[in-house]
């Protein structure tokens, strides 16, 4: 099944693929990954490849460059790329293939950059004719001659993810495949990035495929849609068409898993892609208050990463941090963690003091506030079973008398979290993502806590895999009062969730207040920013705020903020007509 816009452009396809498959060796038989897929891209046109992890989107988006898995062969079909069998060439023609016709832009461009070499060098290592700091002028970024003597870990993510383009292009391709080019970046930068690629698709005629399960991403870049499940084409057509009237049961489920700007609360999705939001649950005005910040700082040597945060957050409630890389939520979740320790202001729990590292904390205290990380894949021992990585802080703390009450007491946390308990002797490489961050939740559960950081816990996941994650959370809190502190760059996420939001910019709190009085009403302009930025899963959907160009903080200590009534305020500023103040 082609994509649809292909014909429509009048242009000669330079990608074909023609009835791919593509299988694997596993005890000795063909284990299928790819399935009689079909697509095609004209210049100056993108195609996006949709499906959830396994669906063989990334399988065969590498064929584009002659890439296979090991131990992975193509069972049937064909992939030409200029009218060239991709399959069919030499190892001296692959390599000018690669690069020089067919250039990919990767996940991370953190982990594709050389550390230690500088920024300009690996560019003019990519090949192509055009001077280095043309090319950083290509991708919009400032002072390209300055930047070109930098390293990678100089750069912000959105700066390394414009510098992977970059060298993308620098050989002036033919087609661009982008693996997931925006995954983990703040919606600020996410938009630069991929207004980015639509001008540099547009301006050199380039054909693209991208492989992404984020559907807001989808709708803004792509032209046509190939939906992919277990390897087989589900569903194909335009983008507009596709996202207005979806065929396959499993499209529609996928659409209805997407968190949205306006959804009062979490999404319950049915298999057939029925909808229903479920309410937020009330927190009682009475509730304990178990964490509390006040004009809390955080220093990195000379840098101030946050500065003066104050928060309380109740038993039973969500309180989310908002705001782009570098804006200090994630620093505040791991100084409320007891992995960085604060340089002025008080941070107290119910039961005792938070400001200390969490090695000097009480293991009373220690145990009562637990963090879940952002990458579980990274977070989980490799070579130990997921059941000991539960086990181990049940000992720790305490909770567990012995080994076996241990193994006892981890295989009812891992049934708590909505898994199979036999699942305990496994190594986390043999379960899903959504599977592994579950585990994280477990382990963070060991230790009985009343107070969960949840930071960025759903980054990278399906988005059905993203909805189940987010209603266990939601259950959790729920079910044993659990007070959250939830950092995330998803506003949608955010707006599902969270009961209260504080928005942060360069590490000052410049808006917060009930989720819903923000959302309905954003009073600072950064606020309206970052949801101007946000992306929903429509290709014609109007930005939920409008974006303030130009403006200048305004606020005094003794004059700080705009009280817009419960609870709901905002950091003093006003409008600049001056240039650069913005």
């Amino acid at each position: 099944m082609g994509a649809s816009g292909t014909a429509s452009s009048g242009a000669t396809p330079i990608v074909s693929v023609n009835s791919l498959s593509v299988a694997y060796r596993s005890g000795g038989r063909d284990v299928p990954v790819v399935r009689e897929v079909s697509l095609e891209v004209a210049p100056g046109r993108t195609v996006a490849l949709v499906g959830e992890s396994g669906s063989g989107k990334s399988t065969v988006a590498a064929t584009l460059l002659g890439h296979l898995r090991h131990g992975s062969r193509i069972t049937g079909g064909s992939v030409h790329i200029k009218g060239s069998d991709v399959f069919a060439l030499s190892p001296r023609e692959l390599r000018r293939l690669r690069g020089g016709t067919v250039a990919m832009v990767a996940q991370n461009a953190g982990h594709a950059l050389t550390p230690s070499m500088r920024i300009g060098r690996q560019i003019a290592e990519a090949g192509g004719d055009i001077p280095v700091v043309d090319l950083l002028d290509q991708v919009r970024l400032p002072r390209p001659a300055e930047l070109a003597r930098r390293y990678p870990h100089e750069l912000s993510g959105g700066q390394q993810q414009r510098v992977a383009i970059a060298m993308a292009i620098a050989a002036r391709p033919d087609v661009l495949v982008l693996d997931e080019p925006t995954t983990g970046l703040d919606v600020v930068t996410q938009r630069g990035v991929l207004d980015l690629i639509a001008g540099l698709r547009d301006e050199l005629g380039l054909a693209a495929v991208l492989v992404s399960h984020d559907l807001g991403v989808v709708a803004h870049l792509a032209d046509d849609v190939t939906v992919l499940r277990s390897g087989r084409v589900v569903e194909s057509s335009s983008t507009r068409t596709l996202f207005a009237t979806p065929q396959d049961p499993y499209t529609r489920k996928l659409l209805a898993s997407v968190p949205r700007l306006d959804d009062a609360g979490l999404a319950l999705v049915g298999e057939a892609g029925e909808r229903e939001v479920r309410p937020k649950a009330q927190v009682p005005v009475e509730a304990t208050v178990a964490v509390s910040a006040r004009e809390v700082t955080v220093d990195y040597g000379s840098t101030r990463a946050v500065h003066g945060v104050s928060f309380d957050v109740r038993r039973g409630e969500v309180l989310a941090l908002v705001g782009e890389s570098g804006s200090g939520k994630s620093t505040l979740a791991w100084t409320l963690a007891g992995l960085r320790t604060p340089s002025g202001g008080t941070l107290t729990h119910e039961s005792g003091d938070l400001a200390r590292p969490a090695e000097r904390r009480p293991l009373s205290l220690r145990r009562r506030v637990q963090l879940v990380f952002q990458n579980a894949d990274t977070s989980l021992n490799p070579r130990r079973s997921v059941g000991d990585a539960v086990r181990r802080p049940l000992r720790f703390f305490g909770s567990a008398t012995s080994q076996a009450d241990a193994a006892v007491r981890a295989r009812e946390l891992i049934s708590d979290v909505r898994l199979d308990p036999a699942l305990a002797d496994r190594l986390p490489a043999q379960l899903s993502g959504g599977q592994r961050q579950r585990i994280g939740i477990a382990r963070a559960l060991a230790g009985e806590p009343d107070v969960l950081i949840a930071d960025e816990i759903t980054t990278a996941l399906d988005v059905s895999v993203q909805a189940e994650v987010l209603r266990l959370l939601d259950d959790l809190r729920r079910e044993r009062r659990l007070a959250c502190l939830f950092i995330s760059h998803d506003l949608a996420v955010v707006r599902g969730i969270a009961d209260r939001v504080a928005v942060l910019r360069h590490g000052v709190v410049v808006e917060e207040g009930p989720t819903e009085a923000v959302f309905a009403s954003p009073g600072h302009p950064y606020t309206r920013q970052l949801m101007a930025a946000a992306l929903e899963p429509d290709p014609d959907a109007e930005p939920l705020a409008e974006d303030t160009a130009e403006w200048v903080d305004t606020a005094e200590p003794d004059d700080l903020w705009t009280d817009h009534g419960d609870g709901h305020r905002v950091r003093r500023w006003s409008t600049s007509v001056t240039e650069g103040n913005a």
